[in-house]
């Protein structure tokens, strides 16, 4: 149960672009609601579409967009393909940053701008909503601009320097997105940090915010402090540690191969949902065929 909803399994498809899937105009479009309804209807518990721009900027690759009201057609469309099969869908927001932004820094980003990315993440969370969905995950991961921000801010202002500042963005943004949705629209971030005790700051700072998942992943780098004897992917080791300091649902992910794995991981405790990409992506159905033992 999560925010009131019903998730029926504890199987993830977690969000992976299909770059040649959007075309340029950054819209919703057949081949989605294909793509996604399969997913949906191969019974997993947690549909996370793939990372969907809030700001209009020159990606270099074709991204979904969710910065305007003309999203909102598709977006409609797409959740019903999503949610039909009683599957919990979200959509996760993402900024590129710096890679395809003049600043070089995030000190160097004008407050007014900063402030204006802000916004565009809040909007577009009011726009998930308005078209079905069941909450939003904000991508604070693998390099991206949220996770630049946790990781390097050295702006001025309260938003760098130490990790309490640096954290500050995402704080402001799940409350103020549980603020405009209501408590039951449901706030995942996904978000990883190569140094675990900022990873765990972060996990306690996410809960301490009214965040609902942590969906652990990478940060700017991998992980180096792995127990020697740890079985699985560096990623689930630091979905371990996140699940010891933190009683929300922790999602883990990374090199789970087997349905048998999956079960494992969650007897040992190391986290309670997980996401599955590269099983999903060579069978939409793999959810249901080994929920059945038919695969």
């Amino acid at each position: 149960m999560l925010a009131g909803k019903t998730v029926k399994n504890r199987i993830v498809v977690p969000p992976m672009a299909d770059f040649g899937m959007t075309a340029k105009d950054g819209r919703i479009n057949a081949r989605h609601l294909q793509h996604y309804g399969a997913y949906a209807a191969g019974g997993a518990g947690l549909i996370i579409v793939e990372a969907c721009a809030v700001s209009p900027l020159p990606e270099p690759r074709s991204t979904i967009g969710v910065f305007d009201d003309g999203a909102l057609p598709g977006l409609s469309q797409l959740a019903q393909a999503v949610t039909a099969n009683g599957a919990v869908a979200l959509v996760q927001l993402m900024h590129t940053g710096l890679s395809v932004m003049p600043e070089t820094t995030i000190a160097q980003i004008e407050r007014a701008k900063f402030l204006r990315i802000k916004a565009d993440f809040i909007a577009a969370a009011r726009r998930i909503q308005q078209a079905g969905f069941d909450g939003i995950e904000l991508h604070a991961a693998h390099g991206y601009y949220l996770n630049q921000v946790i990781e390097t801010s050295s702006r001025s202002d309260e938003y760098g320097g130490e990790a309490a500042n640096r954290l500050r963005l995402l704080t402001e943004l799940i409350t103020e997105i549980k603020a405009a949705c209501g408590d039951a629209f449901l706030v995942s971030v996904r978000f990883g940090n190569p140094r675990l005790d900022e990873l765990v700051l972060t996990a306690q700072t996410i809960c301490a915010a009214g965040g609902d998942i942590l969906d652990v992943s990478t940060g700017s780098a991998g992980y180096a402090d792995i127990a020697a004897d740890f079985p699985w992917d560096g990623r689930i080791f630091a979905a371990a540690q996140v699940k010891k300091a933190v009683s929300r649902p922790v999602i883990a992910v990374g090199n789970i191969h087997s349905g048998q794995d999956a079960e494992q991981i969650l007897t040992d405790g190391l986290a309670d949902m997980l996401a599955i990409g590269r099983g999903h992506l060579s069978d939409p159905s793999w959810a249901q065929k080994t929920l059945t033992g038919n695969t």
